[in-house]
């Protein structure tokens, strides 16, 4: 599918979907808990429909009612079974923890488009634990036989993705004796372990943190029902913040500048790059603005860097943004596809290994490919609604978090024509 942006004056108030983040989180917790869970708010997209098929696989019960899941926890650990996880890396990495945990055999299958992103570092981890890890790299399928120990020690290396320590913790619950992971060094990406351990606490279990962030104690317990709500996803209000500051007036409600996701941190972007931001009652209002050239670490907010790299190409002058080396392994290498729509775009990019510098001010519409990734094809139709004459090809990959963006962005008074 196509999407055709053209130039737009856009006001409005809209809400963004509920975070993919803890909406995967909840669903698995309460999968694995005793009893019958509630959970509101949940997103609904591709990525949560993956993780809500693999919990029924394993053996939970889930029914949706009024918007709401409804989910009874699996109870039994011993059921062999093959799961279908999609393109949601994050339900693919978290379920092969805890089938390692589960005394059978498991099949973990992913998106052969996500079999090229890293996963050795939590196969290592699951094997010292006694569990037996097949990876076929080509089909992105983990065949799996779980351990038959009861808890322990695990070892894992910090520097490469939250994912991997998030995925143990998760499963530290099916440990009768519970689980305590050791870390080389302080993992990436906090404020995501943080989220983990945050709805863990919900569903009854609590994670201790000692020695400067590298131990992470999972005491014995089972997760227990609980009603639980899901809070809108910073990462689907960022283009909508952003495109307030290019092109008009929007109010992006459910937000709250103390949540534990990462990308509440595009509030600090907008701030750099000169937005007009202000804080409502239920949210944060953007108005159009004479934006400038800014600089932003990026490494511990990865996802913004799409939606970084449009605010950069709308504002006059040269921006950095430090820190992208991660960006480089997301849905797509998410440095070069922005550098290459941009470059379309006639916009100048400079890329290093750790850095890259945008010249901004004299961006033009052009037609460029999403890359089957969901933050680029947002990204650019943003940028499209200031610059008009942008077509994004494969617009329709949007459905991974947020399949209702074009429509949001129509009713917020951007010009959008989708078609095969």
């Amino acid at each position: 599918m196509q999407a055709h942006i053209a130039k737009s004056r856009t006001n409005g108030v809209i809400r963004p979907p509920g975070s993919k983040s803890y909406t995967i989180r909840a669903v698995l917790c309460a999968g694995l808990a005793n009893g019958v869970s509630g959970i509101t708010g949940a997103l609904d997209s591709d990525d949560s429909s993956a993780v809500v098929s693999c919990v029924g696989a394993l053996g939970a019960r889930v029914s949706e009612s009024s918007g709401a899941l409804e989910i009874t926890g699996l109870g039994s650990l011993n059921r062999s079974s093959e799961l279908h996880c999609g393109e949601s890396g994050a339900t693919f990495r978290f379920l092969i923890a805890i089938a390692a945990a589960m005394p059978v055999r498991t099949v973990v299958r992913c998106a052969p488009s996500l079999a090229r992103r890293p996963v050795h570092p939590l196969l290592s981890s699951l094997e010292e634990m006694g569990a037996l890890c097949e990876l076929d790299s080509k089909t992105g399928t983990v065949t799996v036989i779980g351990t038959t120990r009861q808890g322990g020690d695990v070892h894992l290396k910090g520097g490469i993705s939250s994912q991997f320590l998030s995925a143990l913790l998760l499963s530290g619950p099916l440990y009768r004796d519970g689980l305590d992971v050791y870390l080389d060094v302080p993992i990436v990406s906090q404020r995501y372990v943080a989220m983990t351990m945050d709805c863990m606490k919900s569903f009854g279990v609590r994670v201790e943190v000692s020695e400067g962030g590298r131990h992470y104690k999972v005491n014995p317990a089972r997760y227990r029902s609980a009603r639980y709500s899901v809070e809108a996803d910073w990462s689907a209000a960022a283009p909508l913040l952003a495109l307030g500051a290019m092109g008009g007036d929007v109010t992006v409600e459910g937000l709250r500048a103390e949540s534990l996701q990462a990308d509440v941190r595009v509030l600090s972007l907008l701030k750099s790059a000169g937005a007009r931001l202000e804080a409502t009652d239920d949210g944060f209002r953007v108005t159009r603005s004479a934006l400038r050239e800014y600089e932003m670490y990026i490494d511990d907010a990865i996802d913004l860097l799409p939606i970084g790299c449009a605010v950069a190409a709308a504002a006059p002058g040269r921006s950095v943004l430090r820190g992208i080396e991660r960006a480089r392994d997301k849905e797509s290498d998410r440095v070069g596809s922005m550098a290459d729509g941009l470059a379309r775009c006639s916009v100048p990019v400079s890329v290093e290994k750790s850095r890259m510098s945008v010249e901004g001010g004299r961006v033009r519409g052009a037609r460029v490919s999403s890359f089957n990734d969901h933050r680029i094809a947002m990204s650019f139709g943003v940028l499209g609604s200031l610059t008009g004459g942008m077509t994004v090809e494969g617009a329709e990959c949007v459905a991974k978090t947020y399949p209702g963006f074009w429509d949001d962005l129509r009713s917020l008074g951007v010009e959008v024509e989708c078609h095969e």
